[in-house]
């Protein structure tokens, strides 16, 4: 009996071994989604020149699997909504609340900075 529990166990362990795992170094298949996406670059570079510059920020996170990111902003007096982007750039339209995501991090704020993240 246990001469033939070894091989079983042997198999699972290799099955748990081989499974696949983002790379947490990646997000949309480059490794600097700032500098590697166009799109993301063009918006860091608006909010780094725009008002209220000091306070912006932009997080990647996953929401259903996938990786999205949103322009943030830690104005003590202001307002802001949740916007997800794709790795495309484009939109999602659909109700989504910071509970909805995962594994935020912030990638992008400007040298003048006043957010503090932590």
């Amino acid at each position: 009996m246990k001469k033939s529990i070894y091989p079983i166990l042997f198999i699972v362990l290799i099955g748990f071994a081989c499974e696949e795992k983002d790379d947490p170094a990646t997000a949309c298949g480059v490794s600097d989604p700032i500098e590697n996406l166009p799109w993301l670059k063009l918006l860091a570079e608006s909010a780094s020149t725009g008002g209220f510059s000091e306070y912006a920020y932009i997080t990647q996170a996953k929401y259903k699997g996938k990786r999205v990111f949103y322009q943030g902003s830690c104005c003590p007096n202001c307002s802001w909504a949740l916007i997800l982007l794709d790795c495309e750039g484009n939109r999602i339209n659909e109700q989504i609340s910071f509970d909805d995501l995962e594994d935020s991090e912030v990638i992008w704020q400007p040298a003048n900075s006043e957010c503090v993240f932590g």
